[in-house]
């Protein structure tokens, strides 16, 4: 073999190998006329029956249904830039965060294209450090609010026993997230207690419901009358940080500690997420994402949805820290002059 032979061979095995370490081209689906009306039409119908904004729903889907009779989504023939189309036209008429006709890039239909499920991250189920700081002041920081388990409880258990004898406390939410509404309840018991009397109280408080489009609380939560370790309790000082960052569960535990004015919430107003979604397929690459319930605080009976959590103390997220810091040694400085 020539010179030239073994260059032309060495090029050719190049792109073969770049050709072969690039990613698959997404999927998408043909849609054709008939197609493309029942996926309107049926996303339509499920938006009229199941979202939690029965009102603002029945006009996003009589929208949807005059716009596909008025052929606008005519030069449409992709699932891809169906979902673009639809979920733009609905958030005109009802916007949050979770109402959308969601495209996936892979065949629903076929459980092999499906992504695995990503593992569990090494985190301590998002329970983040503690530390002890100046004038008995605790800081605990929470990156997520993951499920609750029996080994998430027991850790639950020790990194929030580690502030129970601090003088004040301060809990770091301001890049927080995470669904899980019951490790949130789980961690608010070990800060809040009944305190409407020192002779009677209830060993549980009510903290906030999902509710759906008829007022129906499909899930309720509560406070827990046991937990693992030792609370910090429900009268010493407690600051909560958040900023534009802190959503979904991470919110519920800001906003129930404030409305029970527990706790001073400092920093800037959070995402604003306080619904739970359902996610059904209508073809092979579309989902009909629906918020089919919102969050209902026992003390309020409103929400932090599309507003998110309002502070009590505004401040730059980067500032806020200090800024609790302050606020806490003057309260204990001023509790110790008091003696």
């Amino acid at each position: 073999m020539g010179r030239s032979s073994w260059i032309a061979a060495a090029l050719l095995l190049t792109v073969m190998g770049a050709r072969a370490q690039a990613p698959a081209p997404a999927l998408d689906e043909s849609l054709d006329a008939v197609a493309r009306a029942r996926i309107i039409n049926e996303y339509a119908r499920q938006l009229n029956a199941a979202h939690v904004n029965a009102g603002r729903a029945k006009l996003a889907a009589d929208e949807l249904r005059k716009r596909l009779a008025h052929g606008e989504y005519d030069d449409v023939t992709s699932a891809r830039v169906l979902s673009a189309r639809v979920s733009k036209d609905v958030a005109q008429v009802l916007p949050d965060r979770h109402t959308r006709l969601e495209y996936v890039p892979y065949d629903l239909t076929d459980i092999r294209q499906r992504p695995a499920s990503p593992p569990a991250p090494a985190d301590n189920f998002g329970l983040g450090k503690y530390e002890a700081l100046a004038d008995n002041i605790g800081y605990l920081q929470v990156t997520r609010f993951g499920p609750v388990d029996r080994a998430s409880g027991e850790a639950a258990g020790r990194f929030m026993s580690q502030a129970a004898d601090n003088a004040a406390l301060i809990i770091d939410l301001r890049d927080t997230g995470g669904d899980n509404e019951e490790m949130a309840a789980l961690l608010t018991s070990y800060v809040l207690t009944d305190t409407r009397s020192y002779l009677f109280t209830d060993k549980q408080v009510h903290l906030h419901d999902q509710v759906d489009r008829d007022g129906k609380a499909v899930a309720q939560y509560w406070t827990r009358a046991e937990v693992a370790g030792k609370r910090f309790g429900g009268r010493k000082p407690l600051y909560v940080l958040v900023s534009e960052r802190t959503s979904a569960a991470a919110e519920g535990f800001a906003y129930d500690l404030q409305q029970y004015k527990r706790a001073t919430v400092i920093g800037a107003p959070t995402l604003g997420d306080a619904q739970v979604r359902a996610a059904p397929p209508v073809s092979r690459h579309l989902l009909a994402s629906i918020a089919v319930t919102r969050a209902v605080n026992k003390i309020s009976r409103s929400n932090w949805e599309s507003v998110g959590v309002q502070p009590d103390r505004m401040s730059p997220p980067a500032d806020a820290l200090n800024e609790a810091l302050k606020l806490a040694t003057a309260r204990l400085s001023t509790a110790t002059d008091a003696k």
